[in-house]
């Protein structure tokens, strides 16, 4: 079913139609010249669906450090749930720099001149050098693992977290036989209403899941704030070989993970973590670097230790939702980092172990989240980036780019649901003039 989209404005925002020919293209586009314009779909049939897609046709004459966002409106007055439409900085990338290897999924480029090309991913990660930093869009899930460690720092103990953590969380463990298993035990807060399942993959170093289970919802999707029950599962992949592997469990914030248990003695976790009970924390770096801290309730003031064989140093969470930041290193030894209430969220680009023995280093070299800016990749001093390919289609000099969203996360009234595009540049919002040849909604 065809219905009109509703261009809304504000009318100083946007050009008068442009029409005529565009090589052998019949035009007829509108210039967005300010960051937000809106727009509107009013369709009764809107409470039948569960996605709402929006597809924009436009021209790629974005300057340097510019995003193209869309938001979905989610709340009462001016809330929107704002997703990335486009990003040039790939395309910046490709004509600044080489691409070492492409594939139909991922693009790596190389910062350094005269690189080699390869074919093949496993190649290219064994190329790389300990000191090379590779940066990694976070949304893709491959990553150089390290390939083996001294036999010394191997037993054949399990690894076993038995602090609540809560939400999402990534995990690198270190496969030395041929084979892996997990047990893990969920259960949901029961905070918010909707559906609470756990979606657990085993990912190699160059992305591919090696297994994976679900565990659902629990029955209850009420938001009585009473714990369901525990939930446990088990995962077992073989004919694995000898390295690193990711576990990502993706969960939303009304899911505990109340277990972990691998059948390896190494077992660390990336980056971000949301720890419900009090906990001890280990992480080693040679470099300072910075760590935040917060929690969402009072039952989570405290004062953290963070300490290695010479020092001590306090951090103090004494306000709810406010970002405390911390250093961390540098150290030579572990650190320790004592928790003693829980209900904390951290925030690093490093890892932690839950007990000392387990912590390893689990990548071949220095790998960073990927921040994309130009000045970030030269202060970090990046040798490598790895990217998703577009999901944008190039058509006679258009650029067609497509986000979604997903009904249940939407403000919907009188069968109406908004929008609005944010064509954004951290420093300078006053330089936009962007051809917009149509705005496409699509509901399944």
């Amino acid at each position: 079913m065809l219905r009109d989209v509703k261009l809304t404005g504000p009318e100083d925002r946007i050009s008068e139609p442009f029409k005529g020919k565009f090589g052998d293209e019949k035009t007829n586009f509108r210039n967005f010249t300010s960051r937000f314009v809106y727009f509107q779909l009013e369709e009764p049939a809107i409470k039948n669906a569960s996605i709402a897609k929006v597809q924009i046709r436009f021209k790629d004459e974005l300057a340097k450090g510019y995003v193209f966002k869309v938001g979905a409106h989610s709340a009462p007055q001016w809330n929107y749930k704002w997703n990335l439409l486009y990003d040039p900085f790939q395309r910046q990338l490709e004509e600044e720099y080489d691409t070492i290897y492409a594939d139909s999924n991922i693009s790596v480029y190389s910062l350094n001149d005269n690189a080699s090309i390869f074919s093949d991913l496993t190649d290219l990660f064994s190329d790389l050098e300990a000191e090379s930093t590779l940066a990694i869009q976070p949304s893709v899930s491959l990553f150089p693992g390290t390939d083996e460690l001294l036999e010394d720092e191997i037993t054949a103990m399990n690894t076993t977290v038995d602090t609540t953590l809560r939400g999402k969380h990534t995990f690198l463990t270190y496969v030395d036989g041929n084979e892996i298993s997990i047990d893990i035990e969920k259960q949901d807060l029961n905070w918010y209403n909707g559906t609470d399942d756990l979606r657990m993959e085993i990912v190699s170093g160059t992305g591919k899941t090696v297994a994976s289970a679900i565990i659902p919802d629990d029955g209850d999707i009420t938001d009585h704030r009473g714990l369901g029950k525990t939930q446990i599962s088990h995962i077992r992949s073989t004919g694995l070989n000898r390295g690193t592997y990711k576990i990502i469990v993706d969960a939303n914030d009304d899911t505990l993970i109340k277990k972990l248990r691998v059948s390896s003695s190494k077992l660390v976790v990336e980056n971000n973590l949301f720890v419900y009970t009090p906990t001890r924390l280990f992480t080693l770096t040679e470099e300072e670097q910075p760590v935040s801290l917060m929690t969402l309730h009072e039952e989570g003031l405290q004062i953290i230790d963070i300490s290695n064989k010479n020092t001590t140093c306090n951090v103090t969470i004494d306000k709810i939702a406010v970002t405390q930041h911390a250093k961390i290193g540098p150290s030579s030894s572990l650190q320790e980092i004592n928790i003693p209430a829980g209900d904390l969220k951290i925030a690093s680009k490093i890892y932690f172990s839950f007990t000392e023995g387990s912590y390893f280093d689990p990548v071949k070299c220095n790998v960073v989240p990927l921040e994309n800016n130009f000045d970030w990749l030269k202060k970090n001093n990046v040798d490598y980036v790895i990217m998703k390919n577009r999901s944008v289609i190039s058509e006679n000099g258009w650029v067609i780019a497509e986000t979604e969203w997903n009904i249940d996360d939407l403000y919907i009234r009188n069968n109406i649901l908004g929008f609005s595009t944010n064509i954004e540049h951290p420093a300078d919002s006053s330089q936009i003039d962007i051809p917009v040849d149509w705005i496409k909604i699509i509901l399944e």
